[in-house]
């Protein structure tokens, strides 16, 4: 069940707090809520000439549009009707960009992003609502903080499990760092993921990690990257003629993780944020 739902505006500081739809004294308060549930795929396919049926193409999921129901509980000595329309106003005017922070009992506190697309307010009922549409041109929900995982680079014997509890596959972020006992190599560096969808492999060769620079792979959608950063000011030497392979990505339940080097021994981080196709 959902207990809270806070609101970020590029224009507004600090966040607005809507109660959830258990009785609350919180000025704004949420009545319904539509749009939270998996957003329709689009499947494509085209006829077969030979069989029965037809033969699948892809899929796509488009955008996601949450409509809020809000209802107004003003504090009578210091609010009025009118003047909780106009704070909502500051937050949800249409055409403005806003972030929905979505705590329940069943998930992690995730955030989804999104434009105002239409706010519409029954001024004149004896009990006031306020209907706001939501479009999120990304889809999921990602929860606030990241999970992380640390280990050594080996010769890809060693498979670290990693059980991914989203609903929707993830894109991860892999840094590499020298250690005291092998503070710098040169060559290929391999990270090997198996999961529900098979194995995928990214290598990049030659990679060189110092005392003054490591190596950053990411794999998130709209982030991809292969790059060496220096370790003093973050300068980016892109590494990208370098790789070969796939983009690795984490799939929902177990997934079977190896990081490689001709010459192992260097510090590993991975990070990423879980997903969920609906609450």
């Amino acid at each position: 069940m959902i207990t809270k739902v806070e609101v970020y505006s590029a224009r507004r500081s600090p966040t607005l707090s809507l109660g959830g739809f258990m009785p609350s004294d919180d000025p704004v308060v949420i009545r319904n809520v539509d749009g939270l549930g998996p957003v329709k795929s689009e499947i494509t396919t085209t006829p077969s000439g030979v069989s029965r049926g037809e033969t699948f193409q892809g899929s796509s999921t488009g955008k996601r549009n949450i409509v809020l129901t809000l209802g107004l509980n003003p504090d009578w000595s210091t609010q009025t009707m009118s003047s909780l329309r106009q704070l909502l106003y500051a937050y949800l005017m249409p055409e403005q960009w806003c972030k929905l922070r979505i705590n329940s009992d069943e998930l992690p506190t995730t955030d989804i992003e999104g434009y105002v697309e239409s706010f519409e307010p029954n001024m004149f009922s004896q009990d006031p609502e306020i209907q706001v549409s939501i479009i999120n041109p990304k889809p999921d929900f990602i929860e606030i903080d990241a999970t992380i995982f640390k280990g050594t680079v080996d010769d890809g014997s060693n498979q670290h499990v990693i059980n991914y509890v989203g609903t929707i596959s993830a894109g991860f972020e892999v840094r590499i760092d020298r250690t005291a006992a092998l503070v710098s190599y040169s060559g290929p560096l391999t990270i090997k993921v198996e999961n529900s969808s098979g194995i995928q492999t990214i290598t990049v060769n030659p990679v060189l990690v110092n005392t003054v620079q490591s190596y950053k792979m990411s794999s998130v959608q709209g982030k991809k990257r292969v790059q060496a950063e220096t370790i003093i000011d973050g300068t980016i030497t892109n590494l990208l003629k370098n790789k070969s392979g796939v983009w690795p990505e984490l799939q929902p339940g177990e997934n079977l993780i190896s990081i490689s080097a001709d010459l192992p021994g260097q510090t590993w981080t991975l990070a990423y944020f879980t997903r969920f196709g609906g609450m």
